[in-house]
């Protein structure tokens, strides 16, 4: 048994609701950022991506008919914040929320000795890498008039939102130490009764930054939060 097999095991028949769903939805998105490659399900990668989706959109369903806006500080070529968008168009919901997405565009930012890993045998990330085109990203968000696209570097770029804006859902994959910090500090009192903020990168080898930080600004605002199985974690404000 390969390891698509156990991936249609889990998720093929697995709905987000009673109507959606979630391998047919992660499928169709992926096509829509990348209409020329198709998943390979026997690459253990794709497995650990799956799995983030799916806890990443479960959490999303779980506060979709609050007040308040929707975030992703880390866009890359936008896979996980269109994901979440189509999800909300699928539930045919009044609820309309604007989406902010950020990101530089231009790959990781300085690699702090936070973000060092260890193990010598665990590749290194260096700046610049994940750089990304803006241009396509913006064409891919184009018919969404409630999406707003930021380019600029944490936590700078932070000061062209509304600072009354409240957000209810807020998604981190920015992989490094300081820009996780810097998007914690910023927002999380920003964050309504019952929302939500996840990080992507909690227990990945690559990124031990992101846990570092997570764990600091947790512990300094003695914040309870969950580690999730998929290498997340999540925390809702109570």
């Amino acid at each position: 048994m390969n390891l698509e097999d156990h991936i249609n095991i889990i998720y093929k028949n697995t709905y987000l609701n009673e109507n959606i769903n979630f391998l047919d939805l992660w499928k169709k998105v992926f096509q829509k950022i990348y209409p020329n490659n198709k998943p390979n399900f026997n690459d253990p990668g794709w497995m650990k991506r799956i799995n983030k989706s799916f806890f990443l959109s479960k959490y999303f369903l779980s506060n979709i008919g609050m007040k308040g806006d929707v975030l992703e500080c880390g866009v890359f070529k936008g896979f996980s914040s269109l994901l979440l968008i189509e999800l909300e168009k699928l539930l045919n919901k009044n609820v309309i929320n604007n989406y902010f997405l950020v990101d530089s565009f231009e790959g990781l930012s300085e690699i702090l000795e936070e973000d060092k890993p260890k193990k010598k045998d665990v590749f290194r990330n260096q700046q610049g890498n994940f750089k990304t085109n803006f241009e396509d990203v913006e064409k891919r968000f184009f018919e969404y008039e409630n999406v707003n696209i930021l380019k600029g570097w944490i936590p700078n770029i932070f000061n062209v939102l509304d600072e009354n804006n409240k957000y209810k859902f807020i998604h981190i994959d920015v992989d490094l130490y300081q820009p996780t910090l810097d998007t914690l500090n910023f927002f999380y009192d920003k964050v309504v009764e019952g929302g939500i903020i996840i990080t992507d990168d909690y227990e990945t080898p690559l990124f031990p930054g992101n846990k570092k930080a997570w764990q600091k600004f947790m512990f300094s605002r003695k914040i309870s939060y969950f580690a999730l199985p998929s290498g997340q974690a999540v925390m809702i404000k109570k």
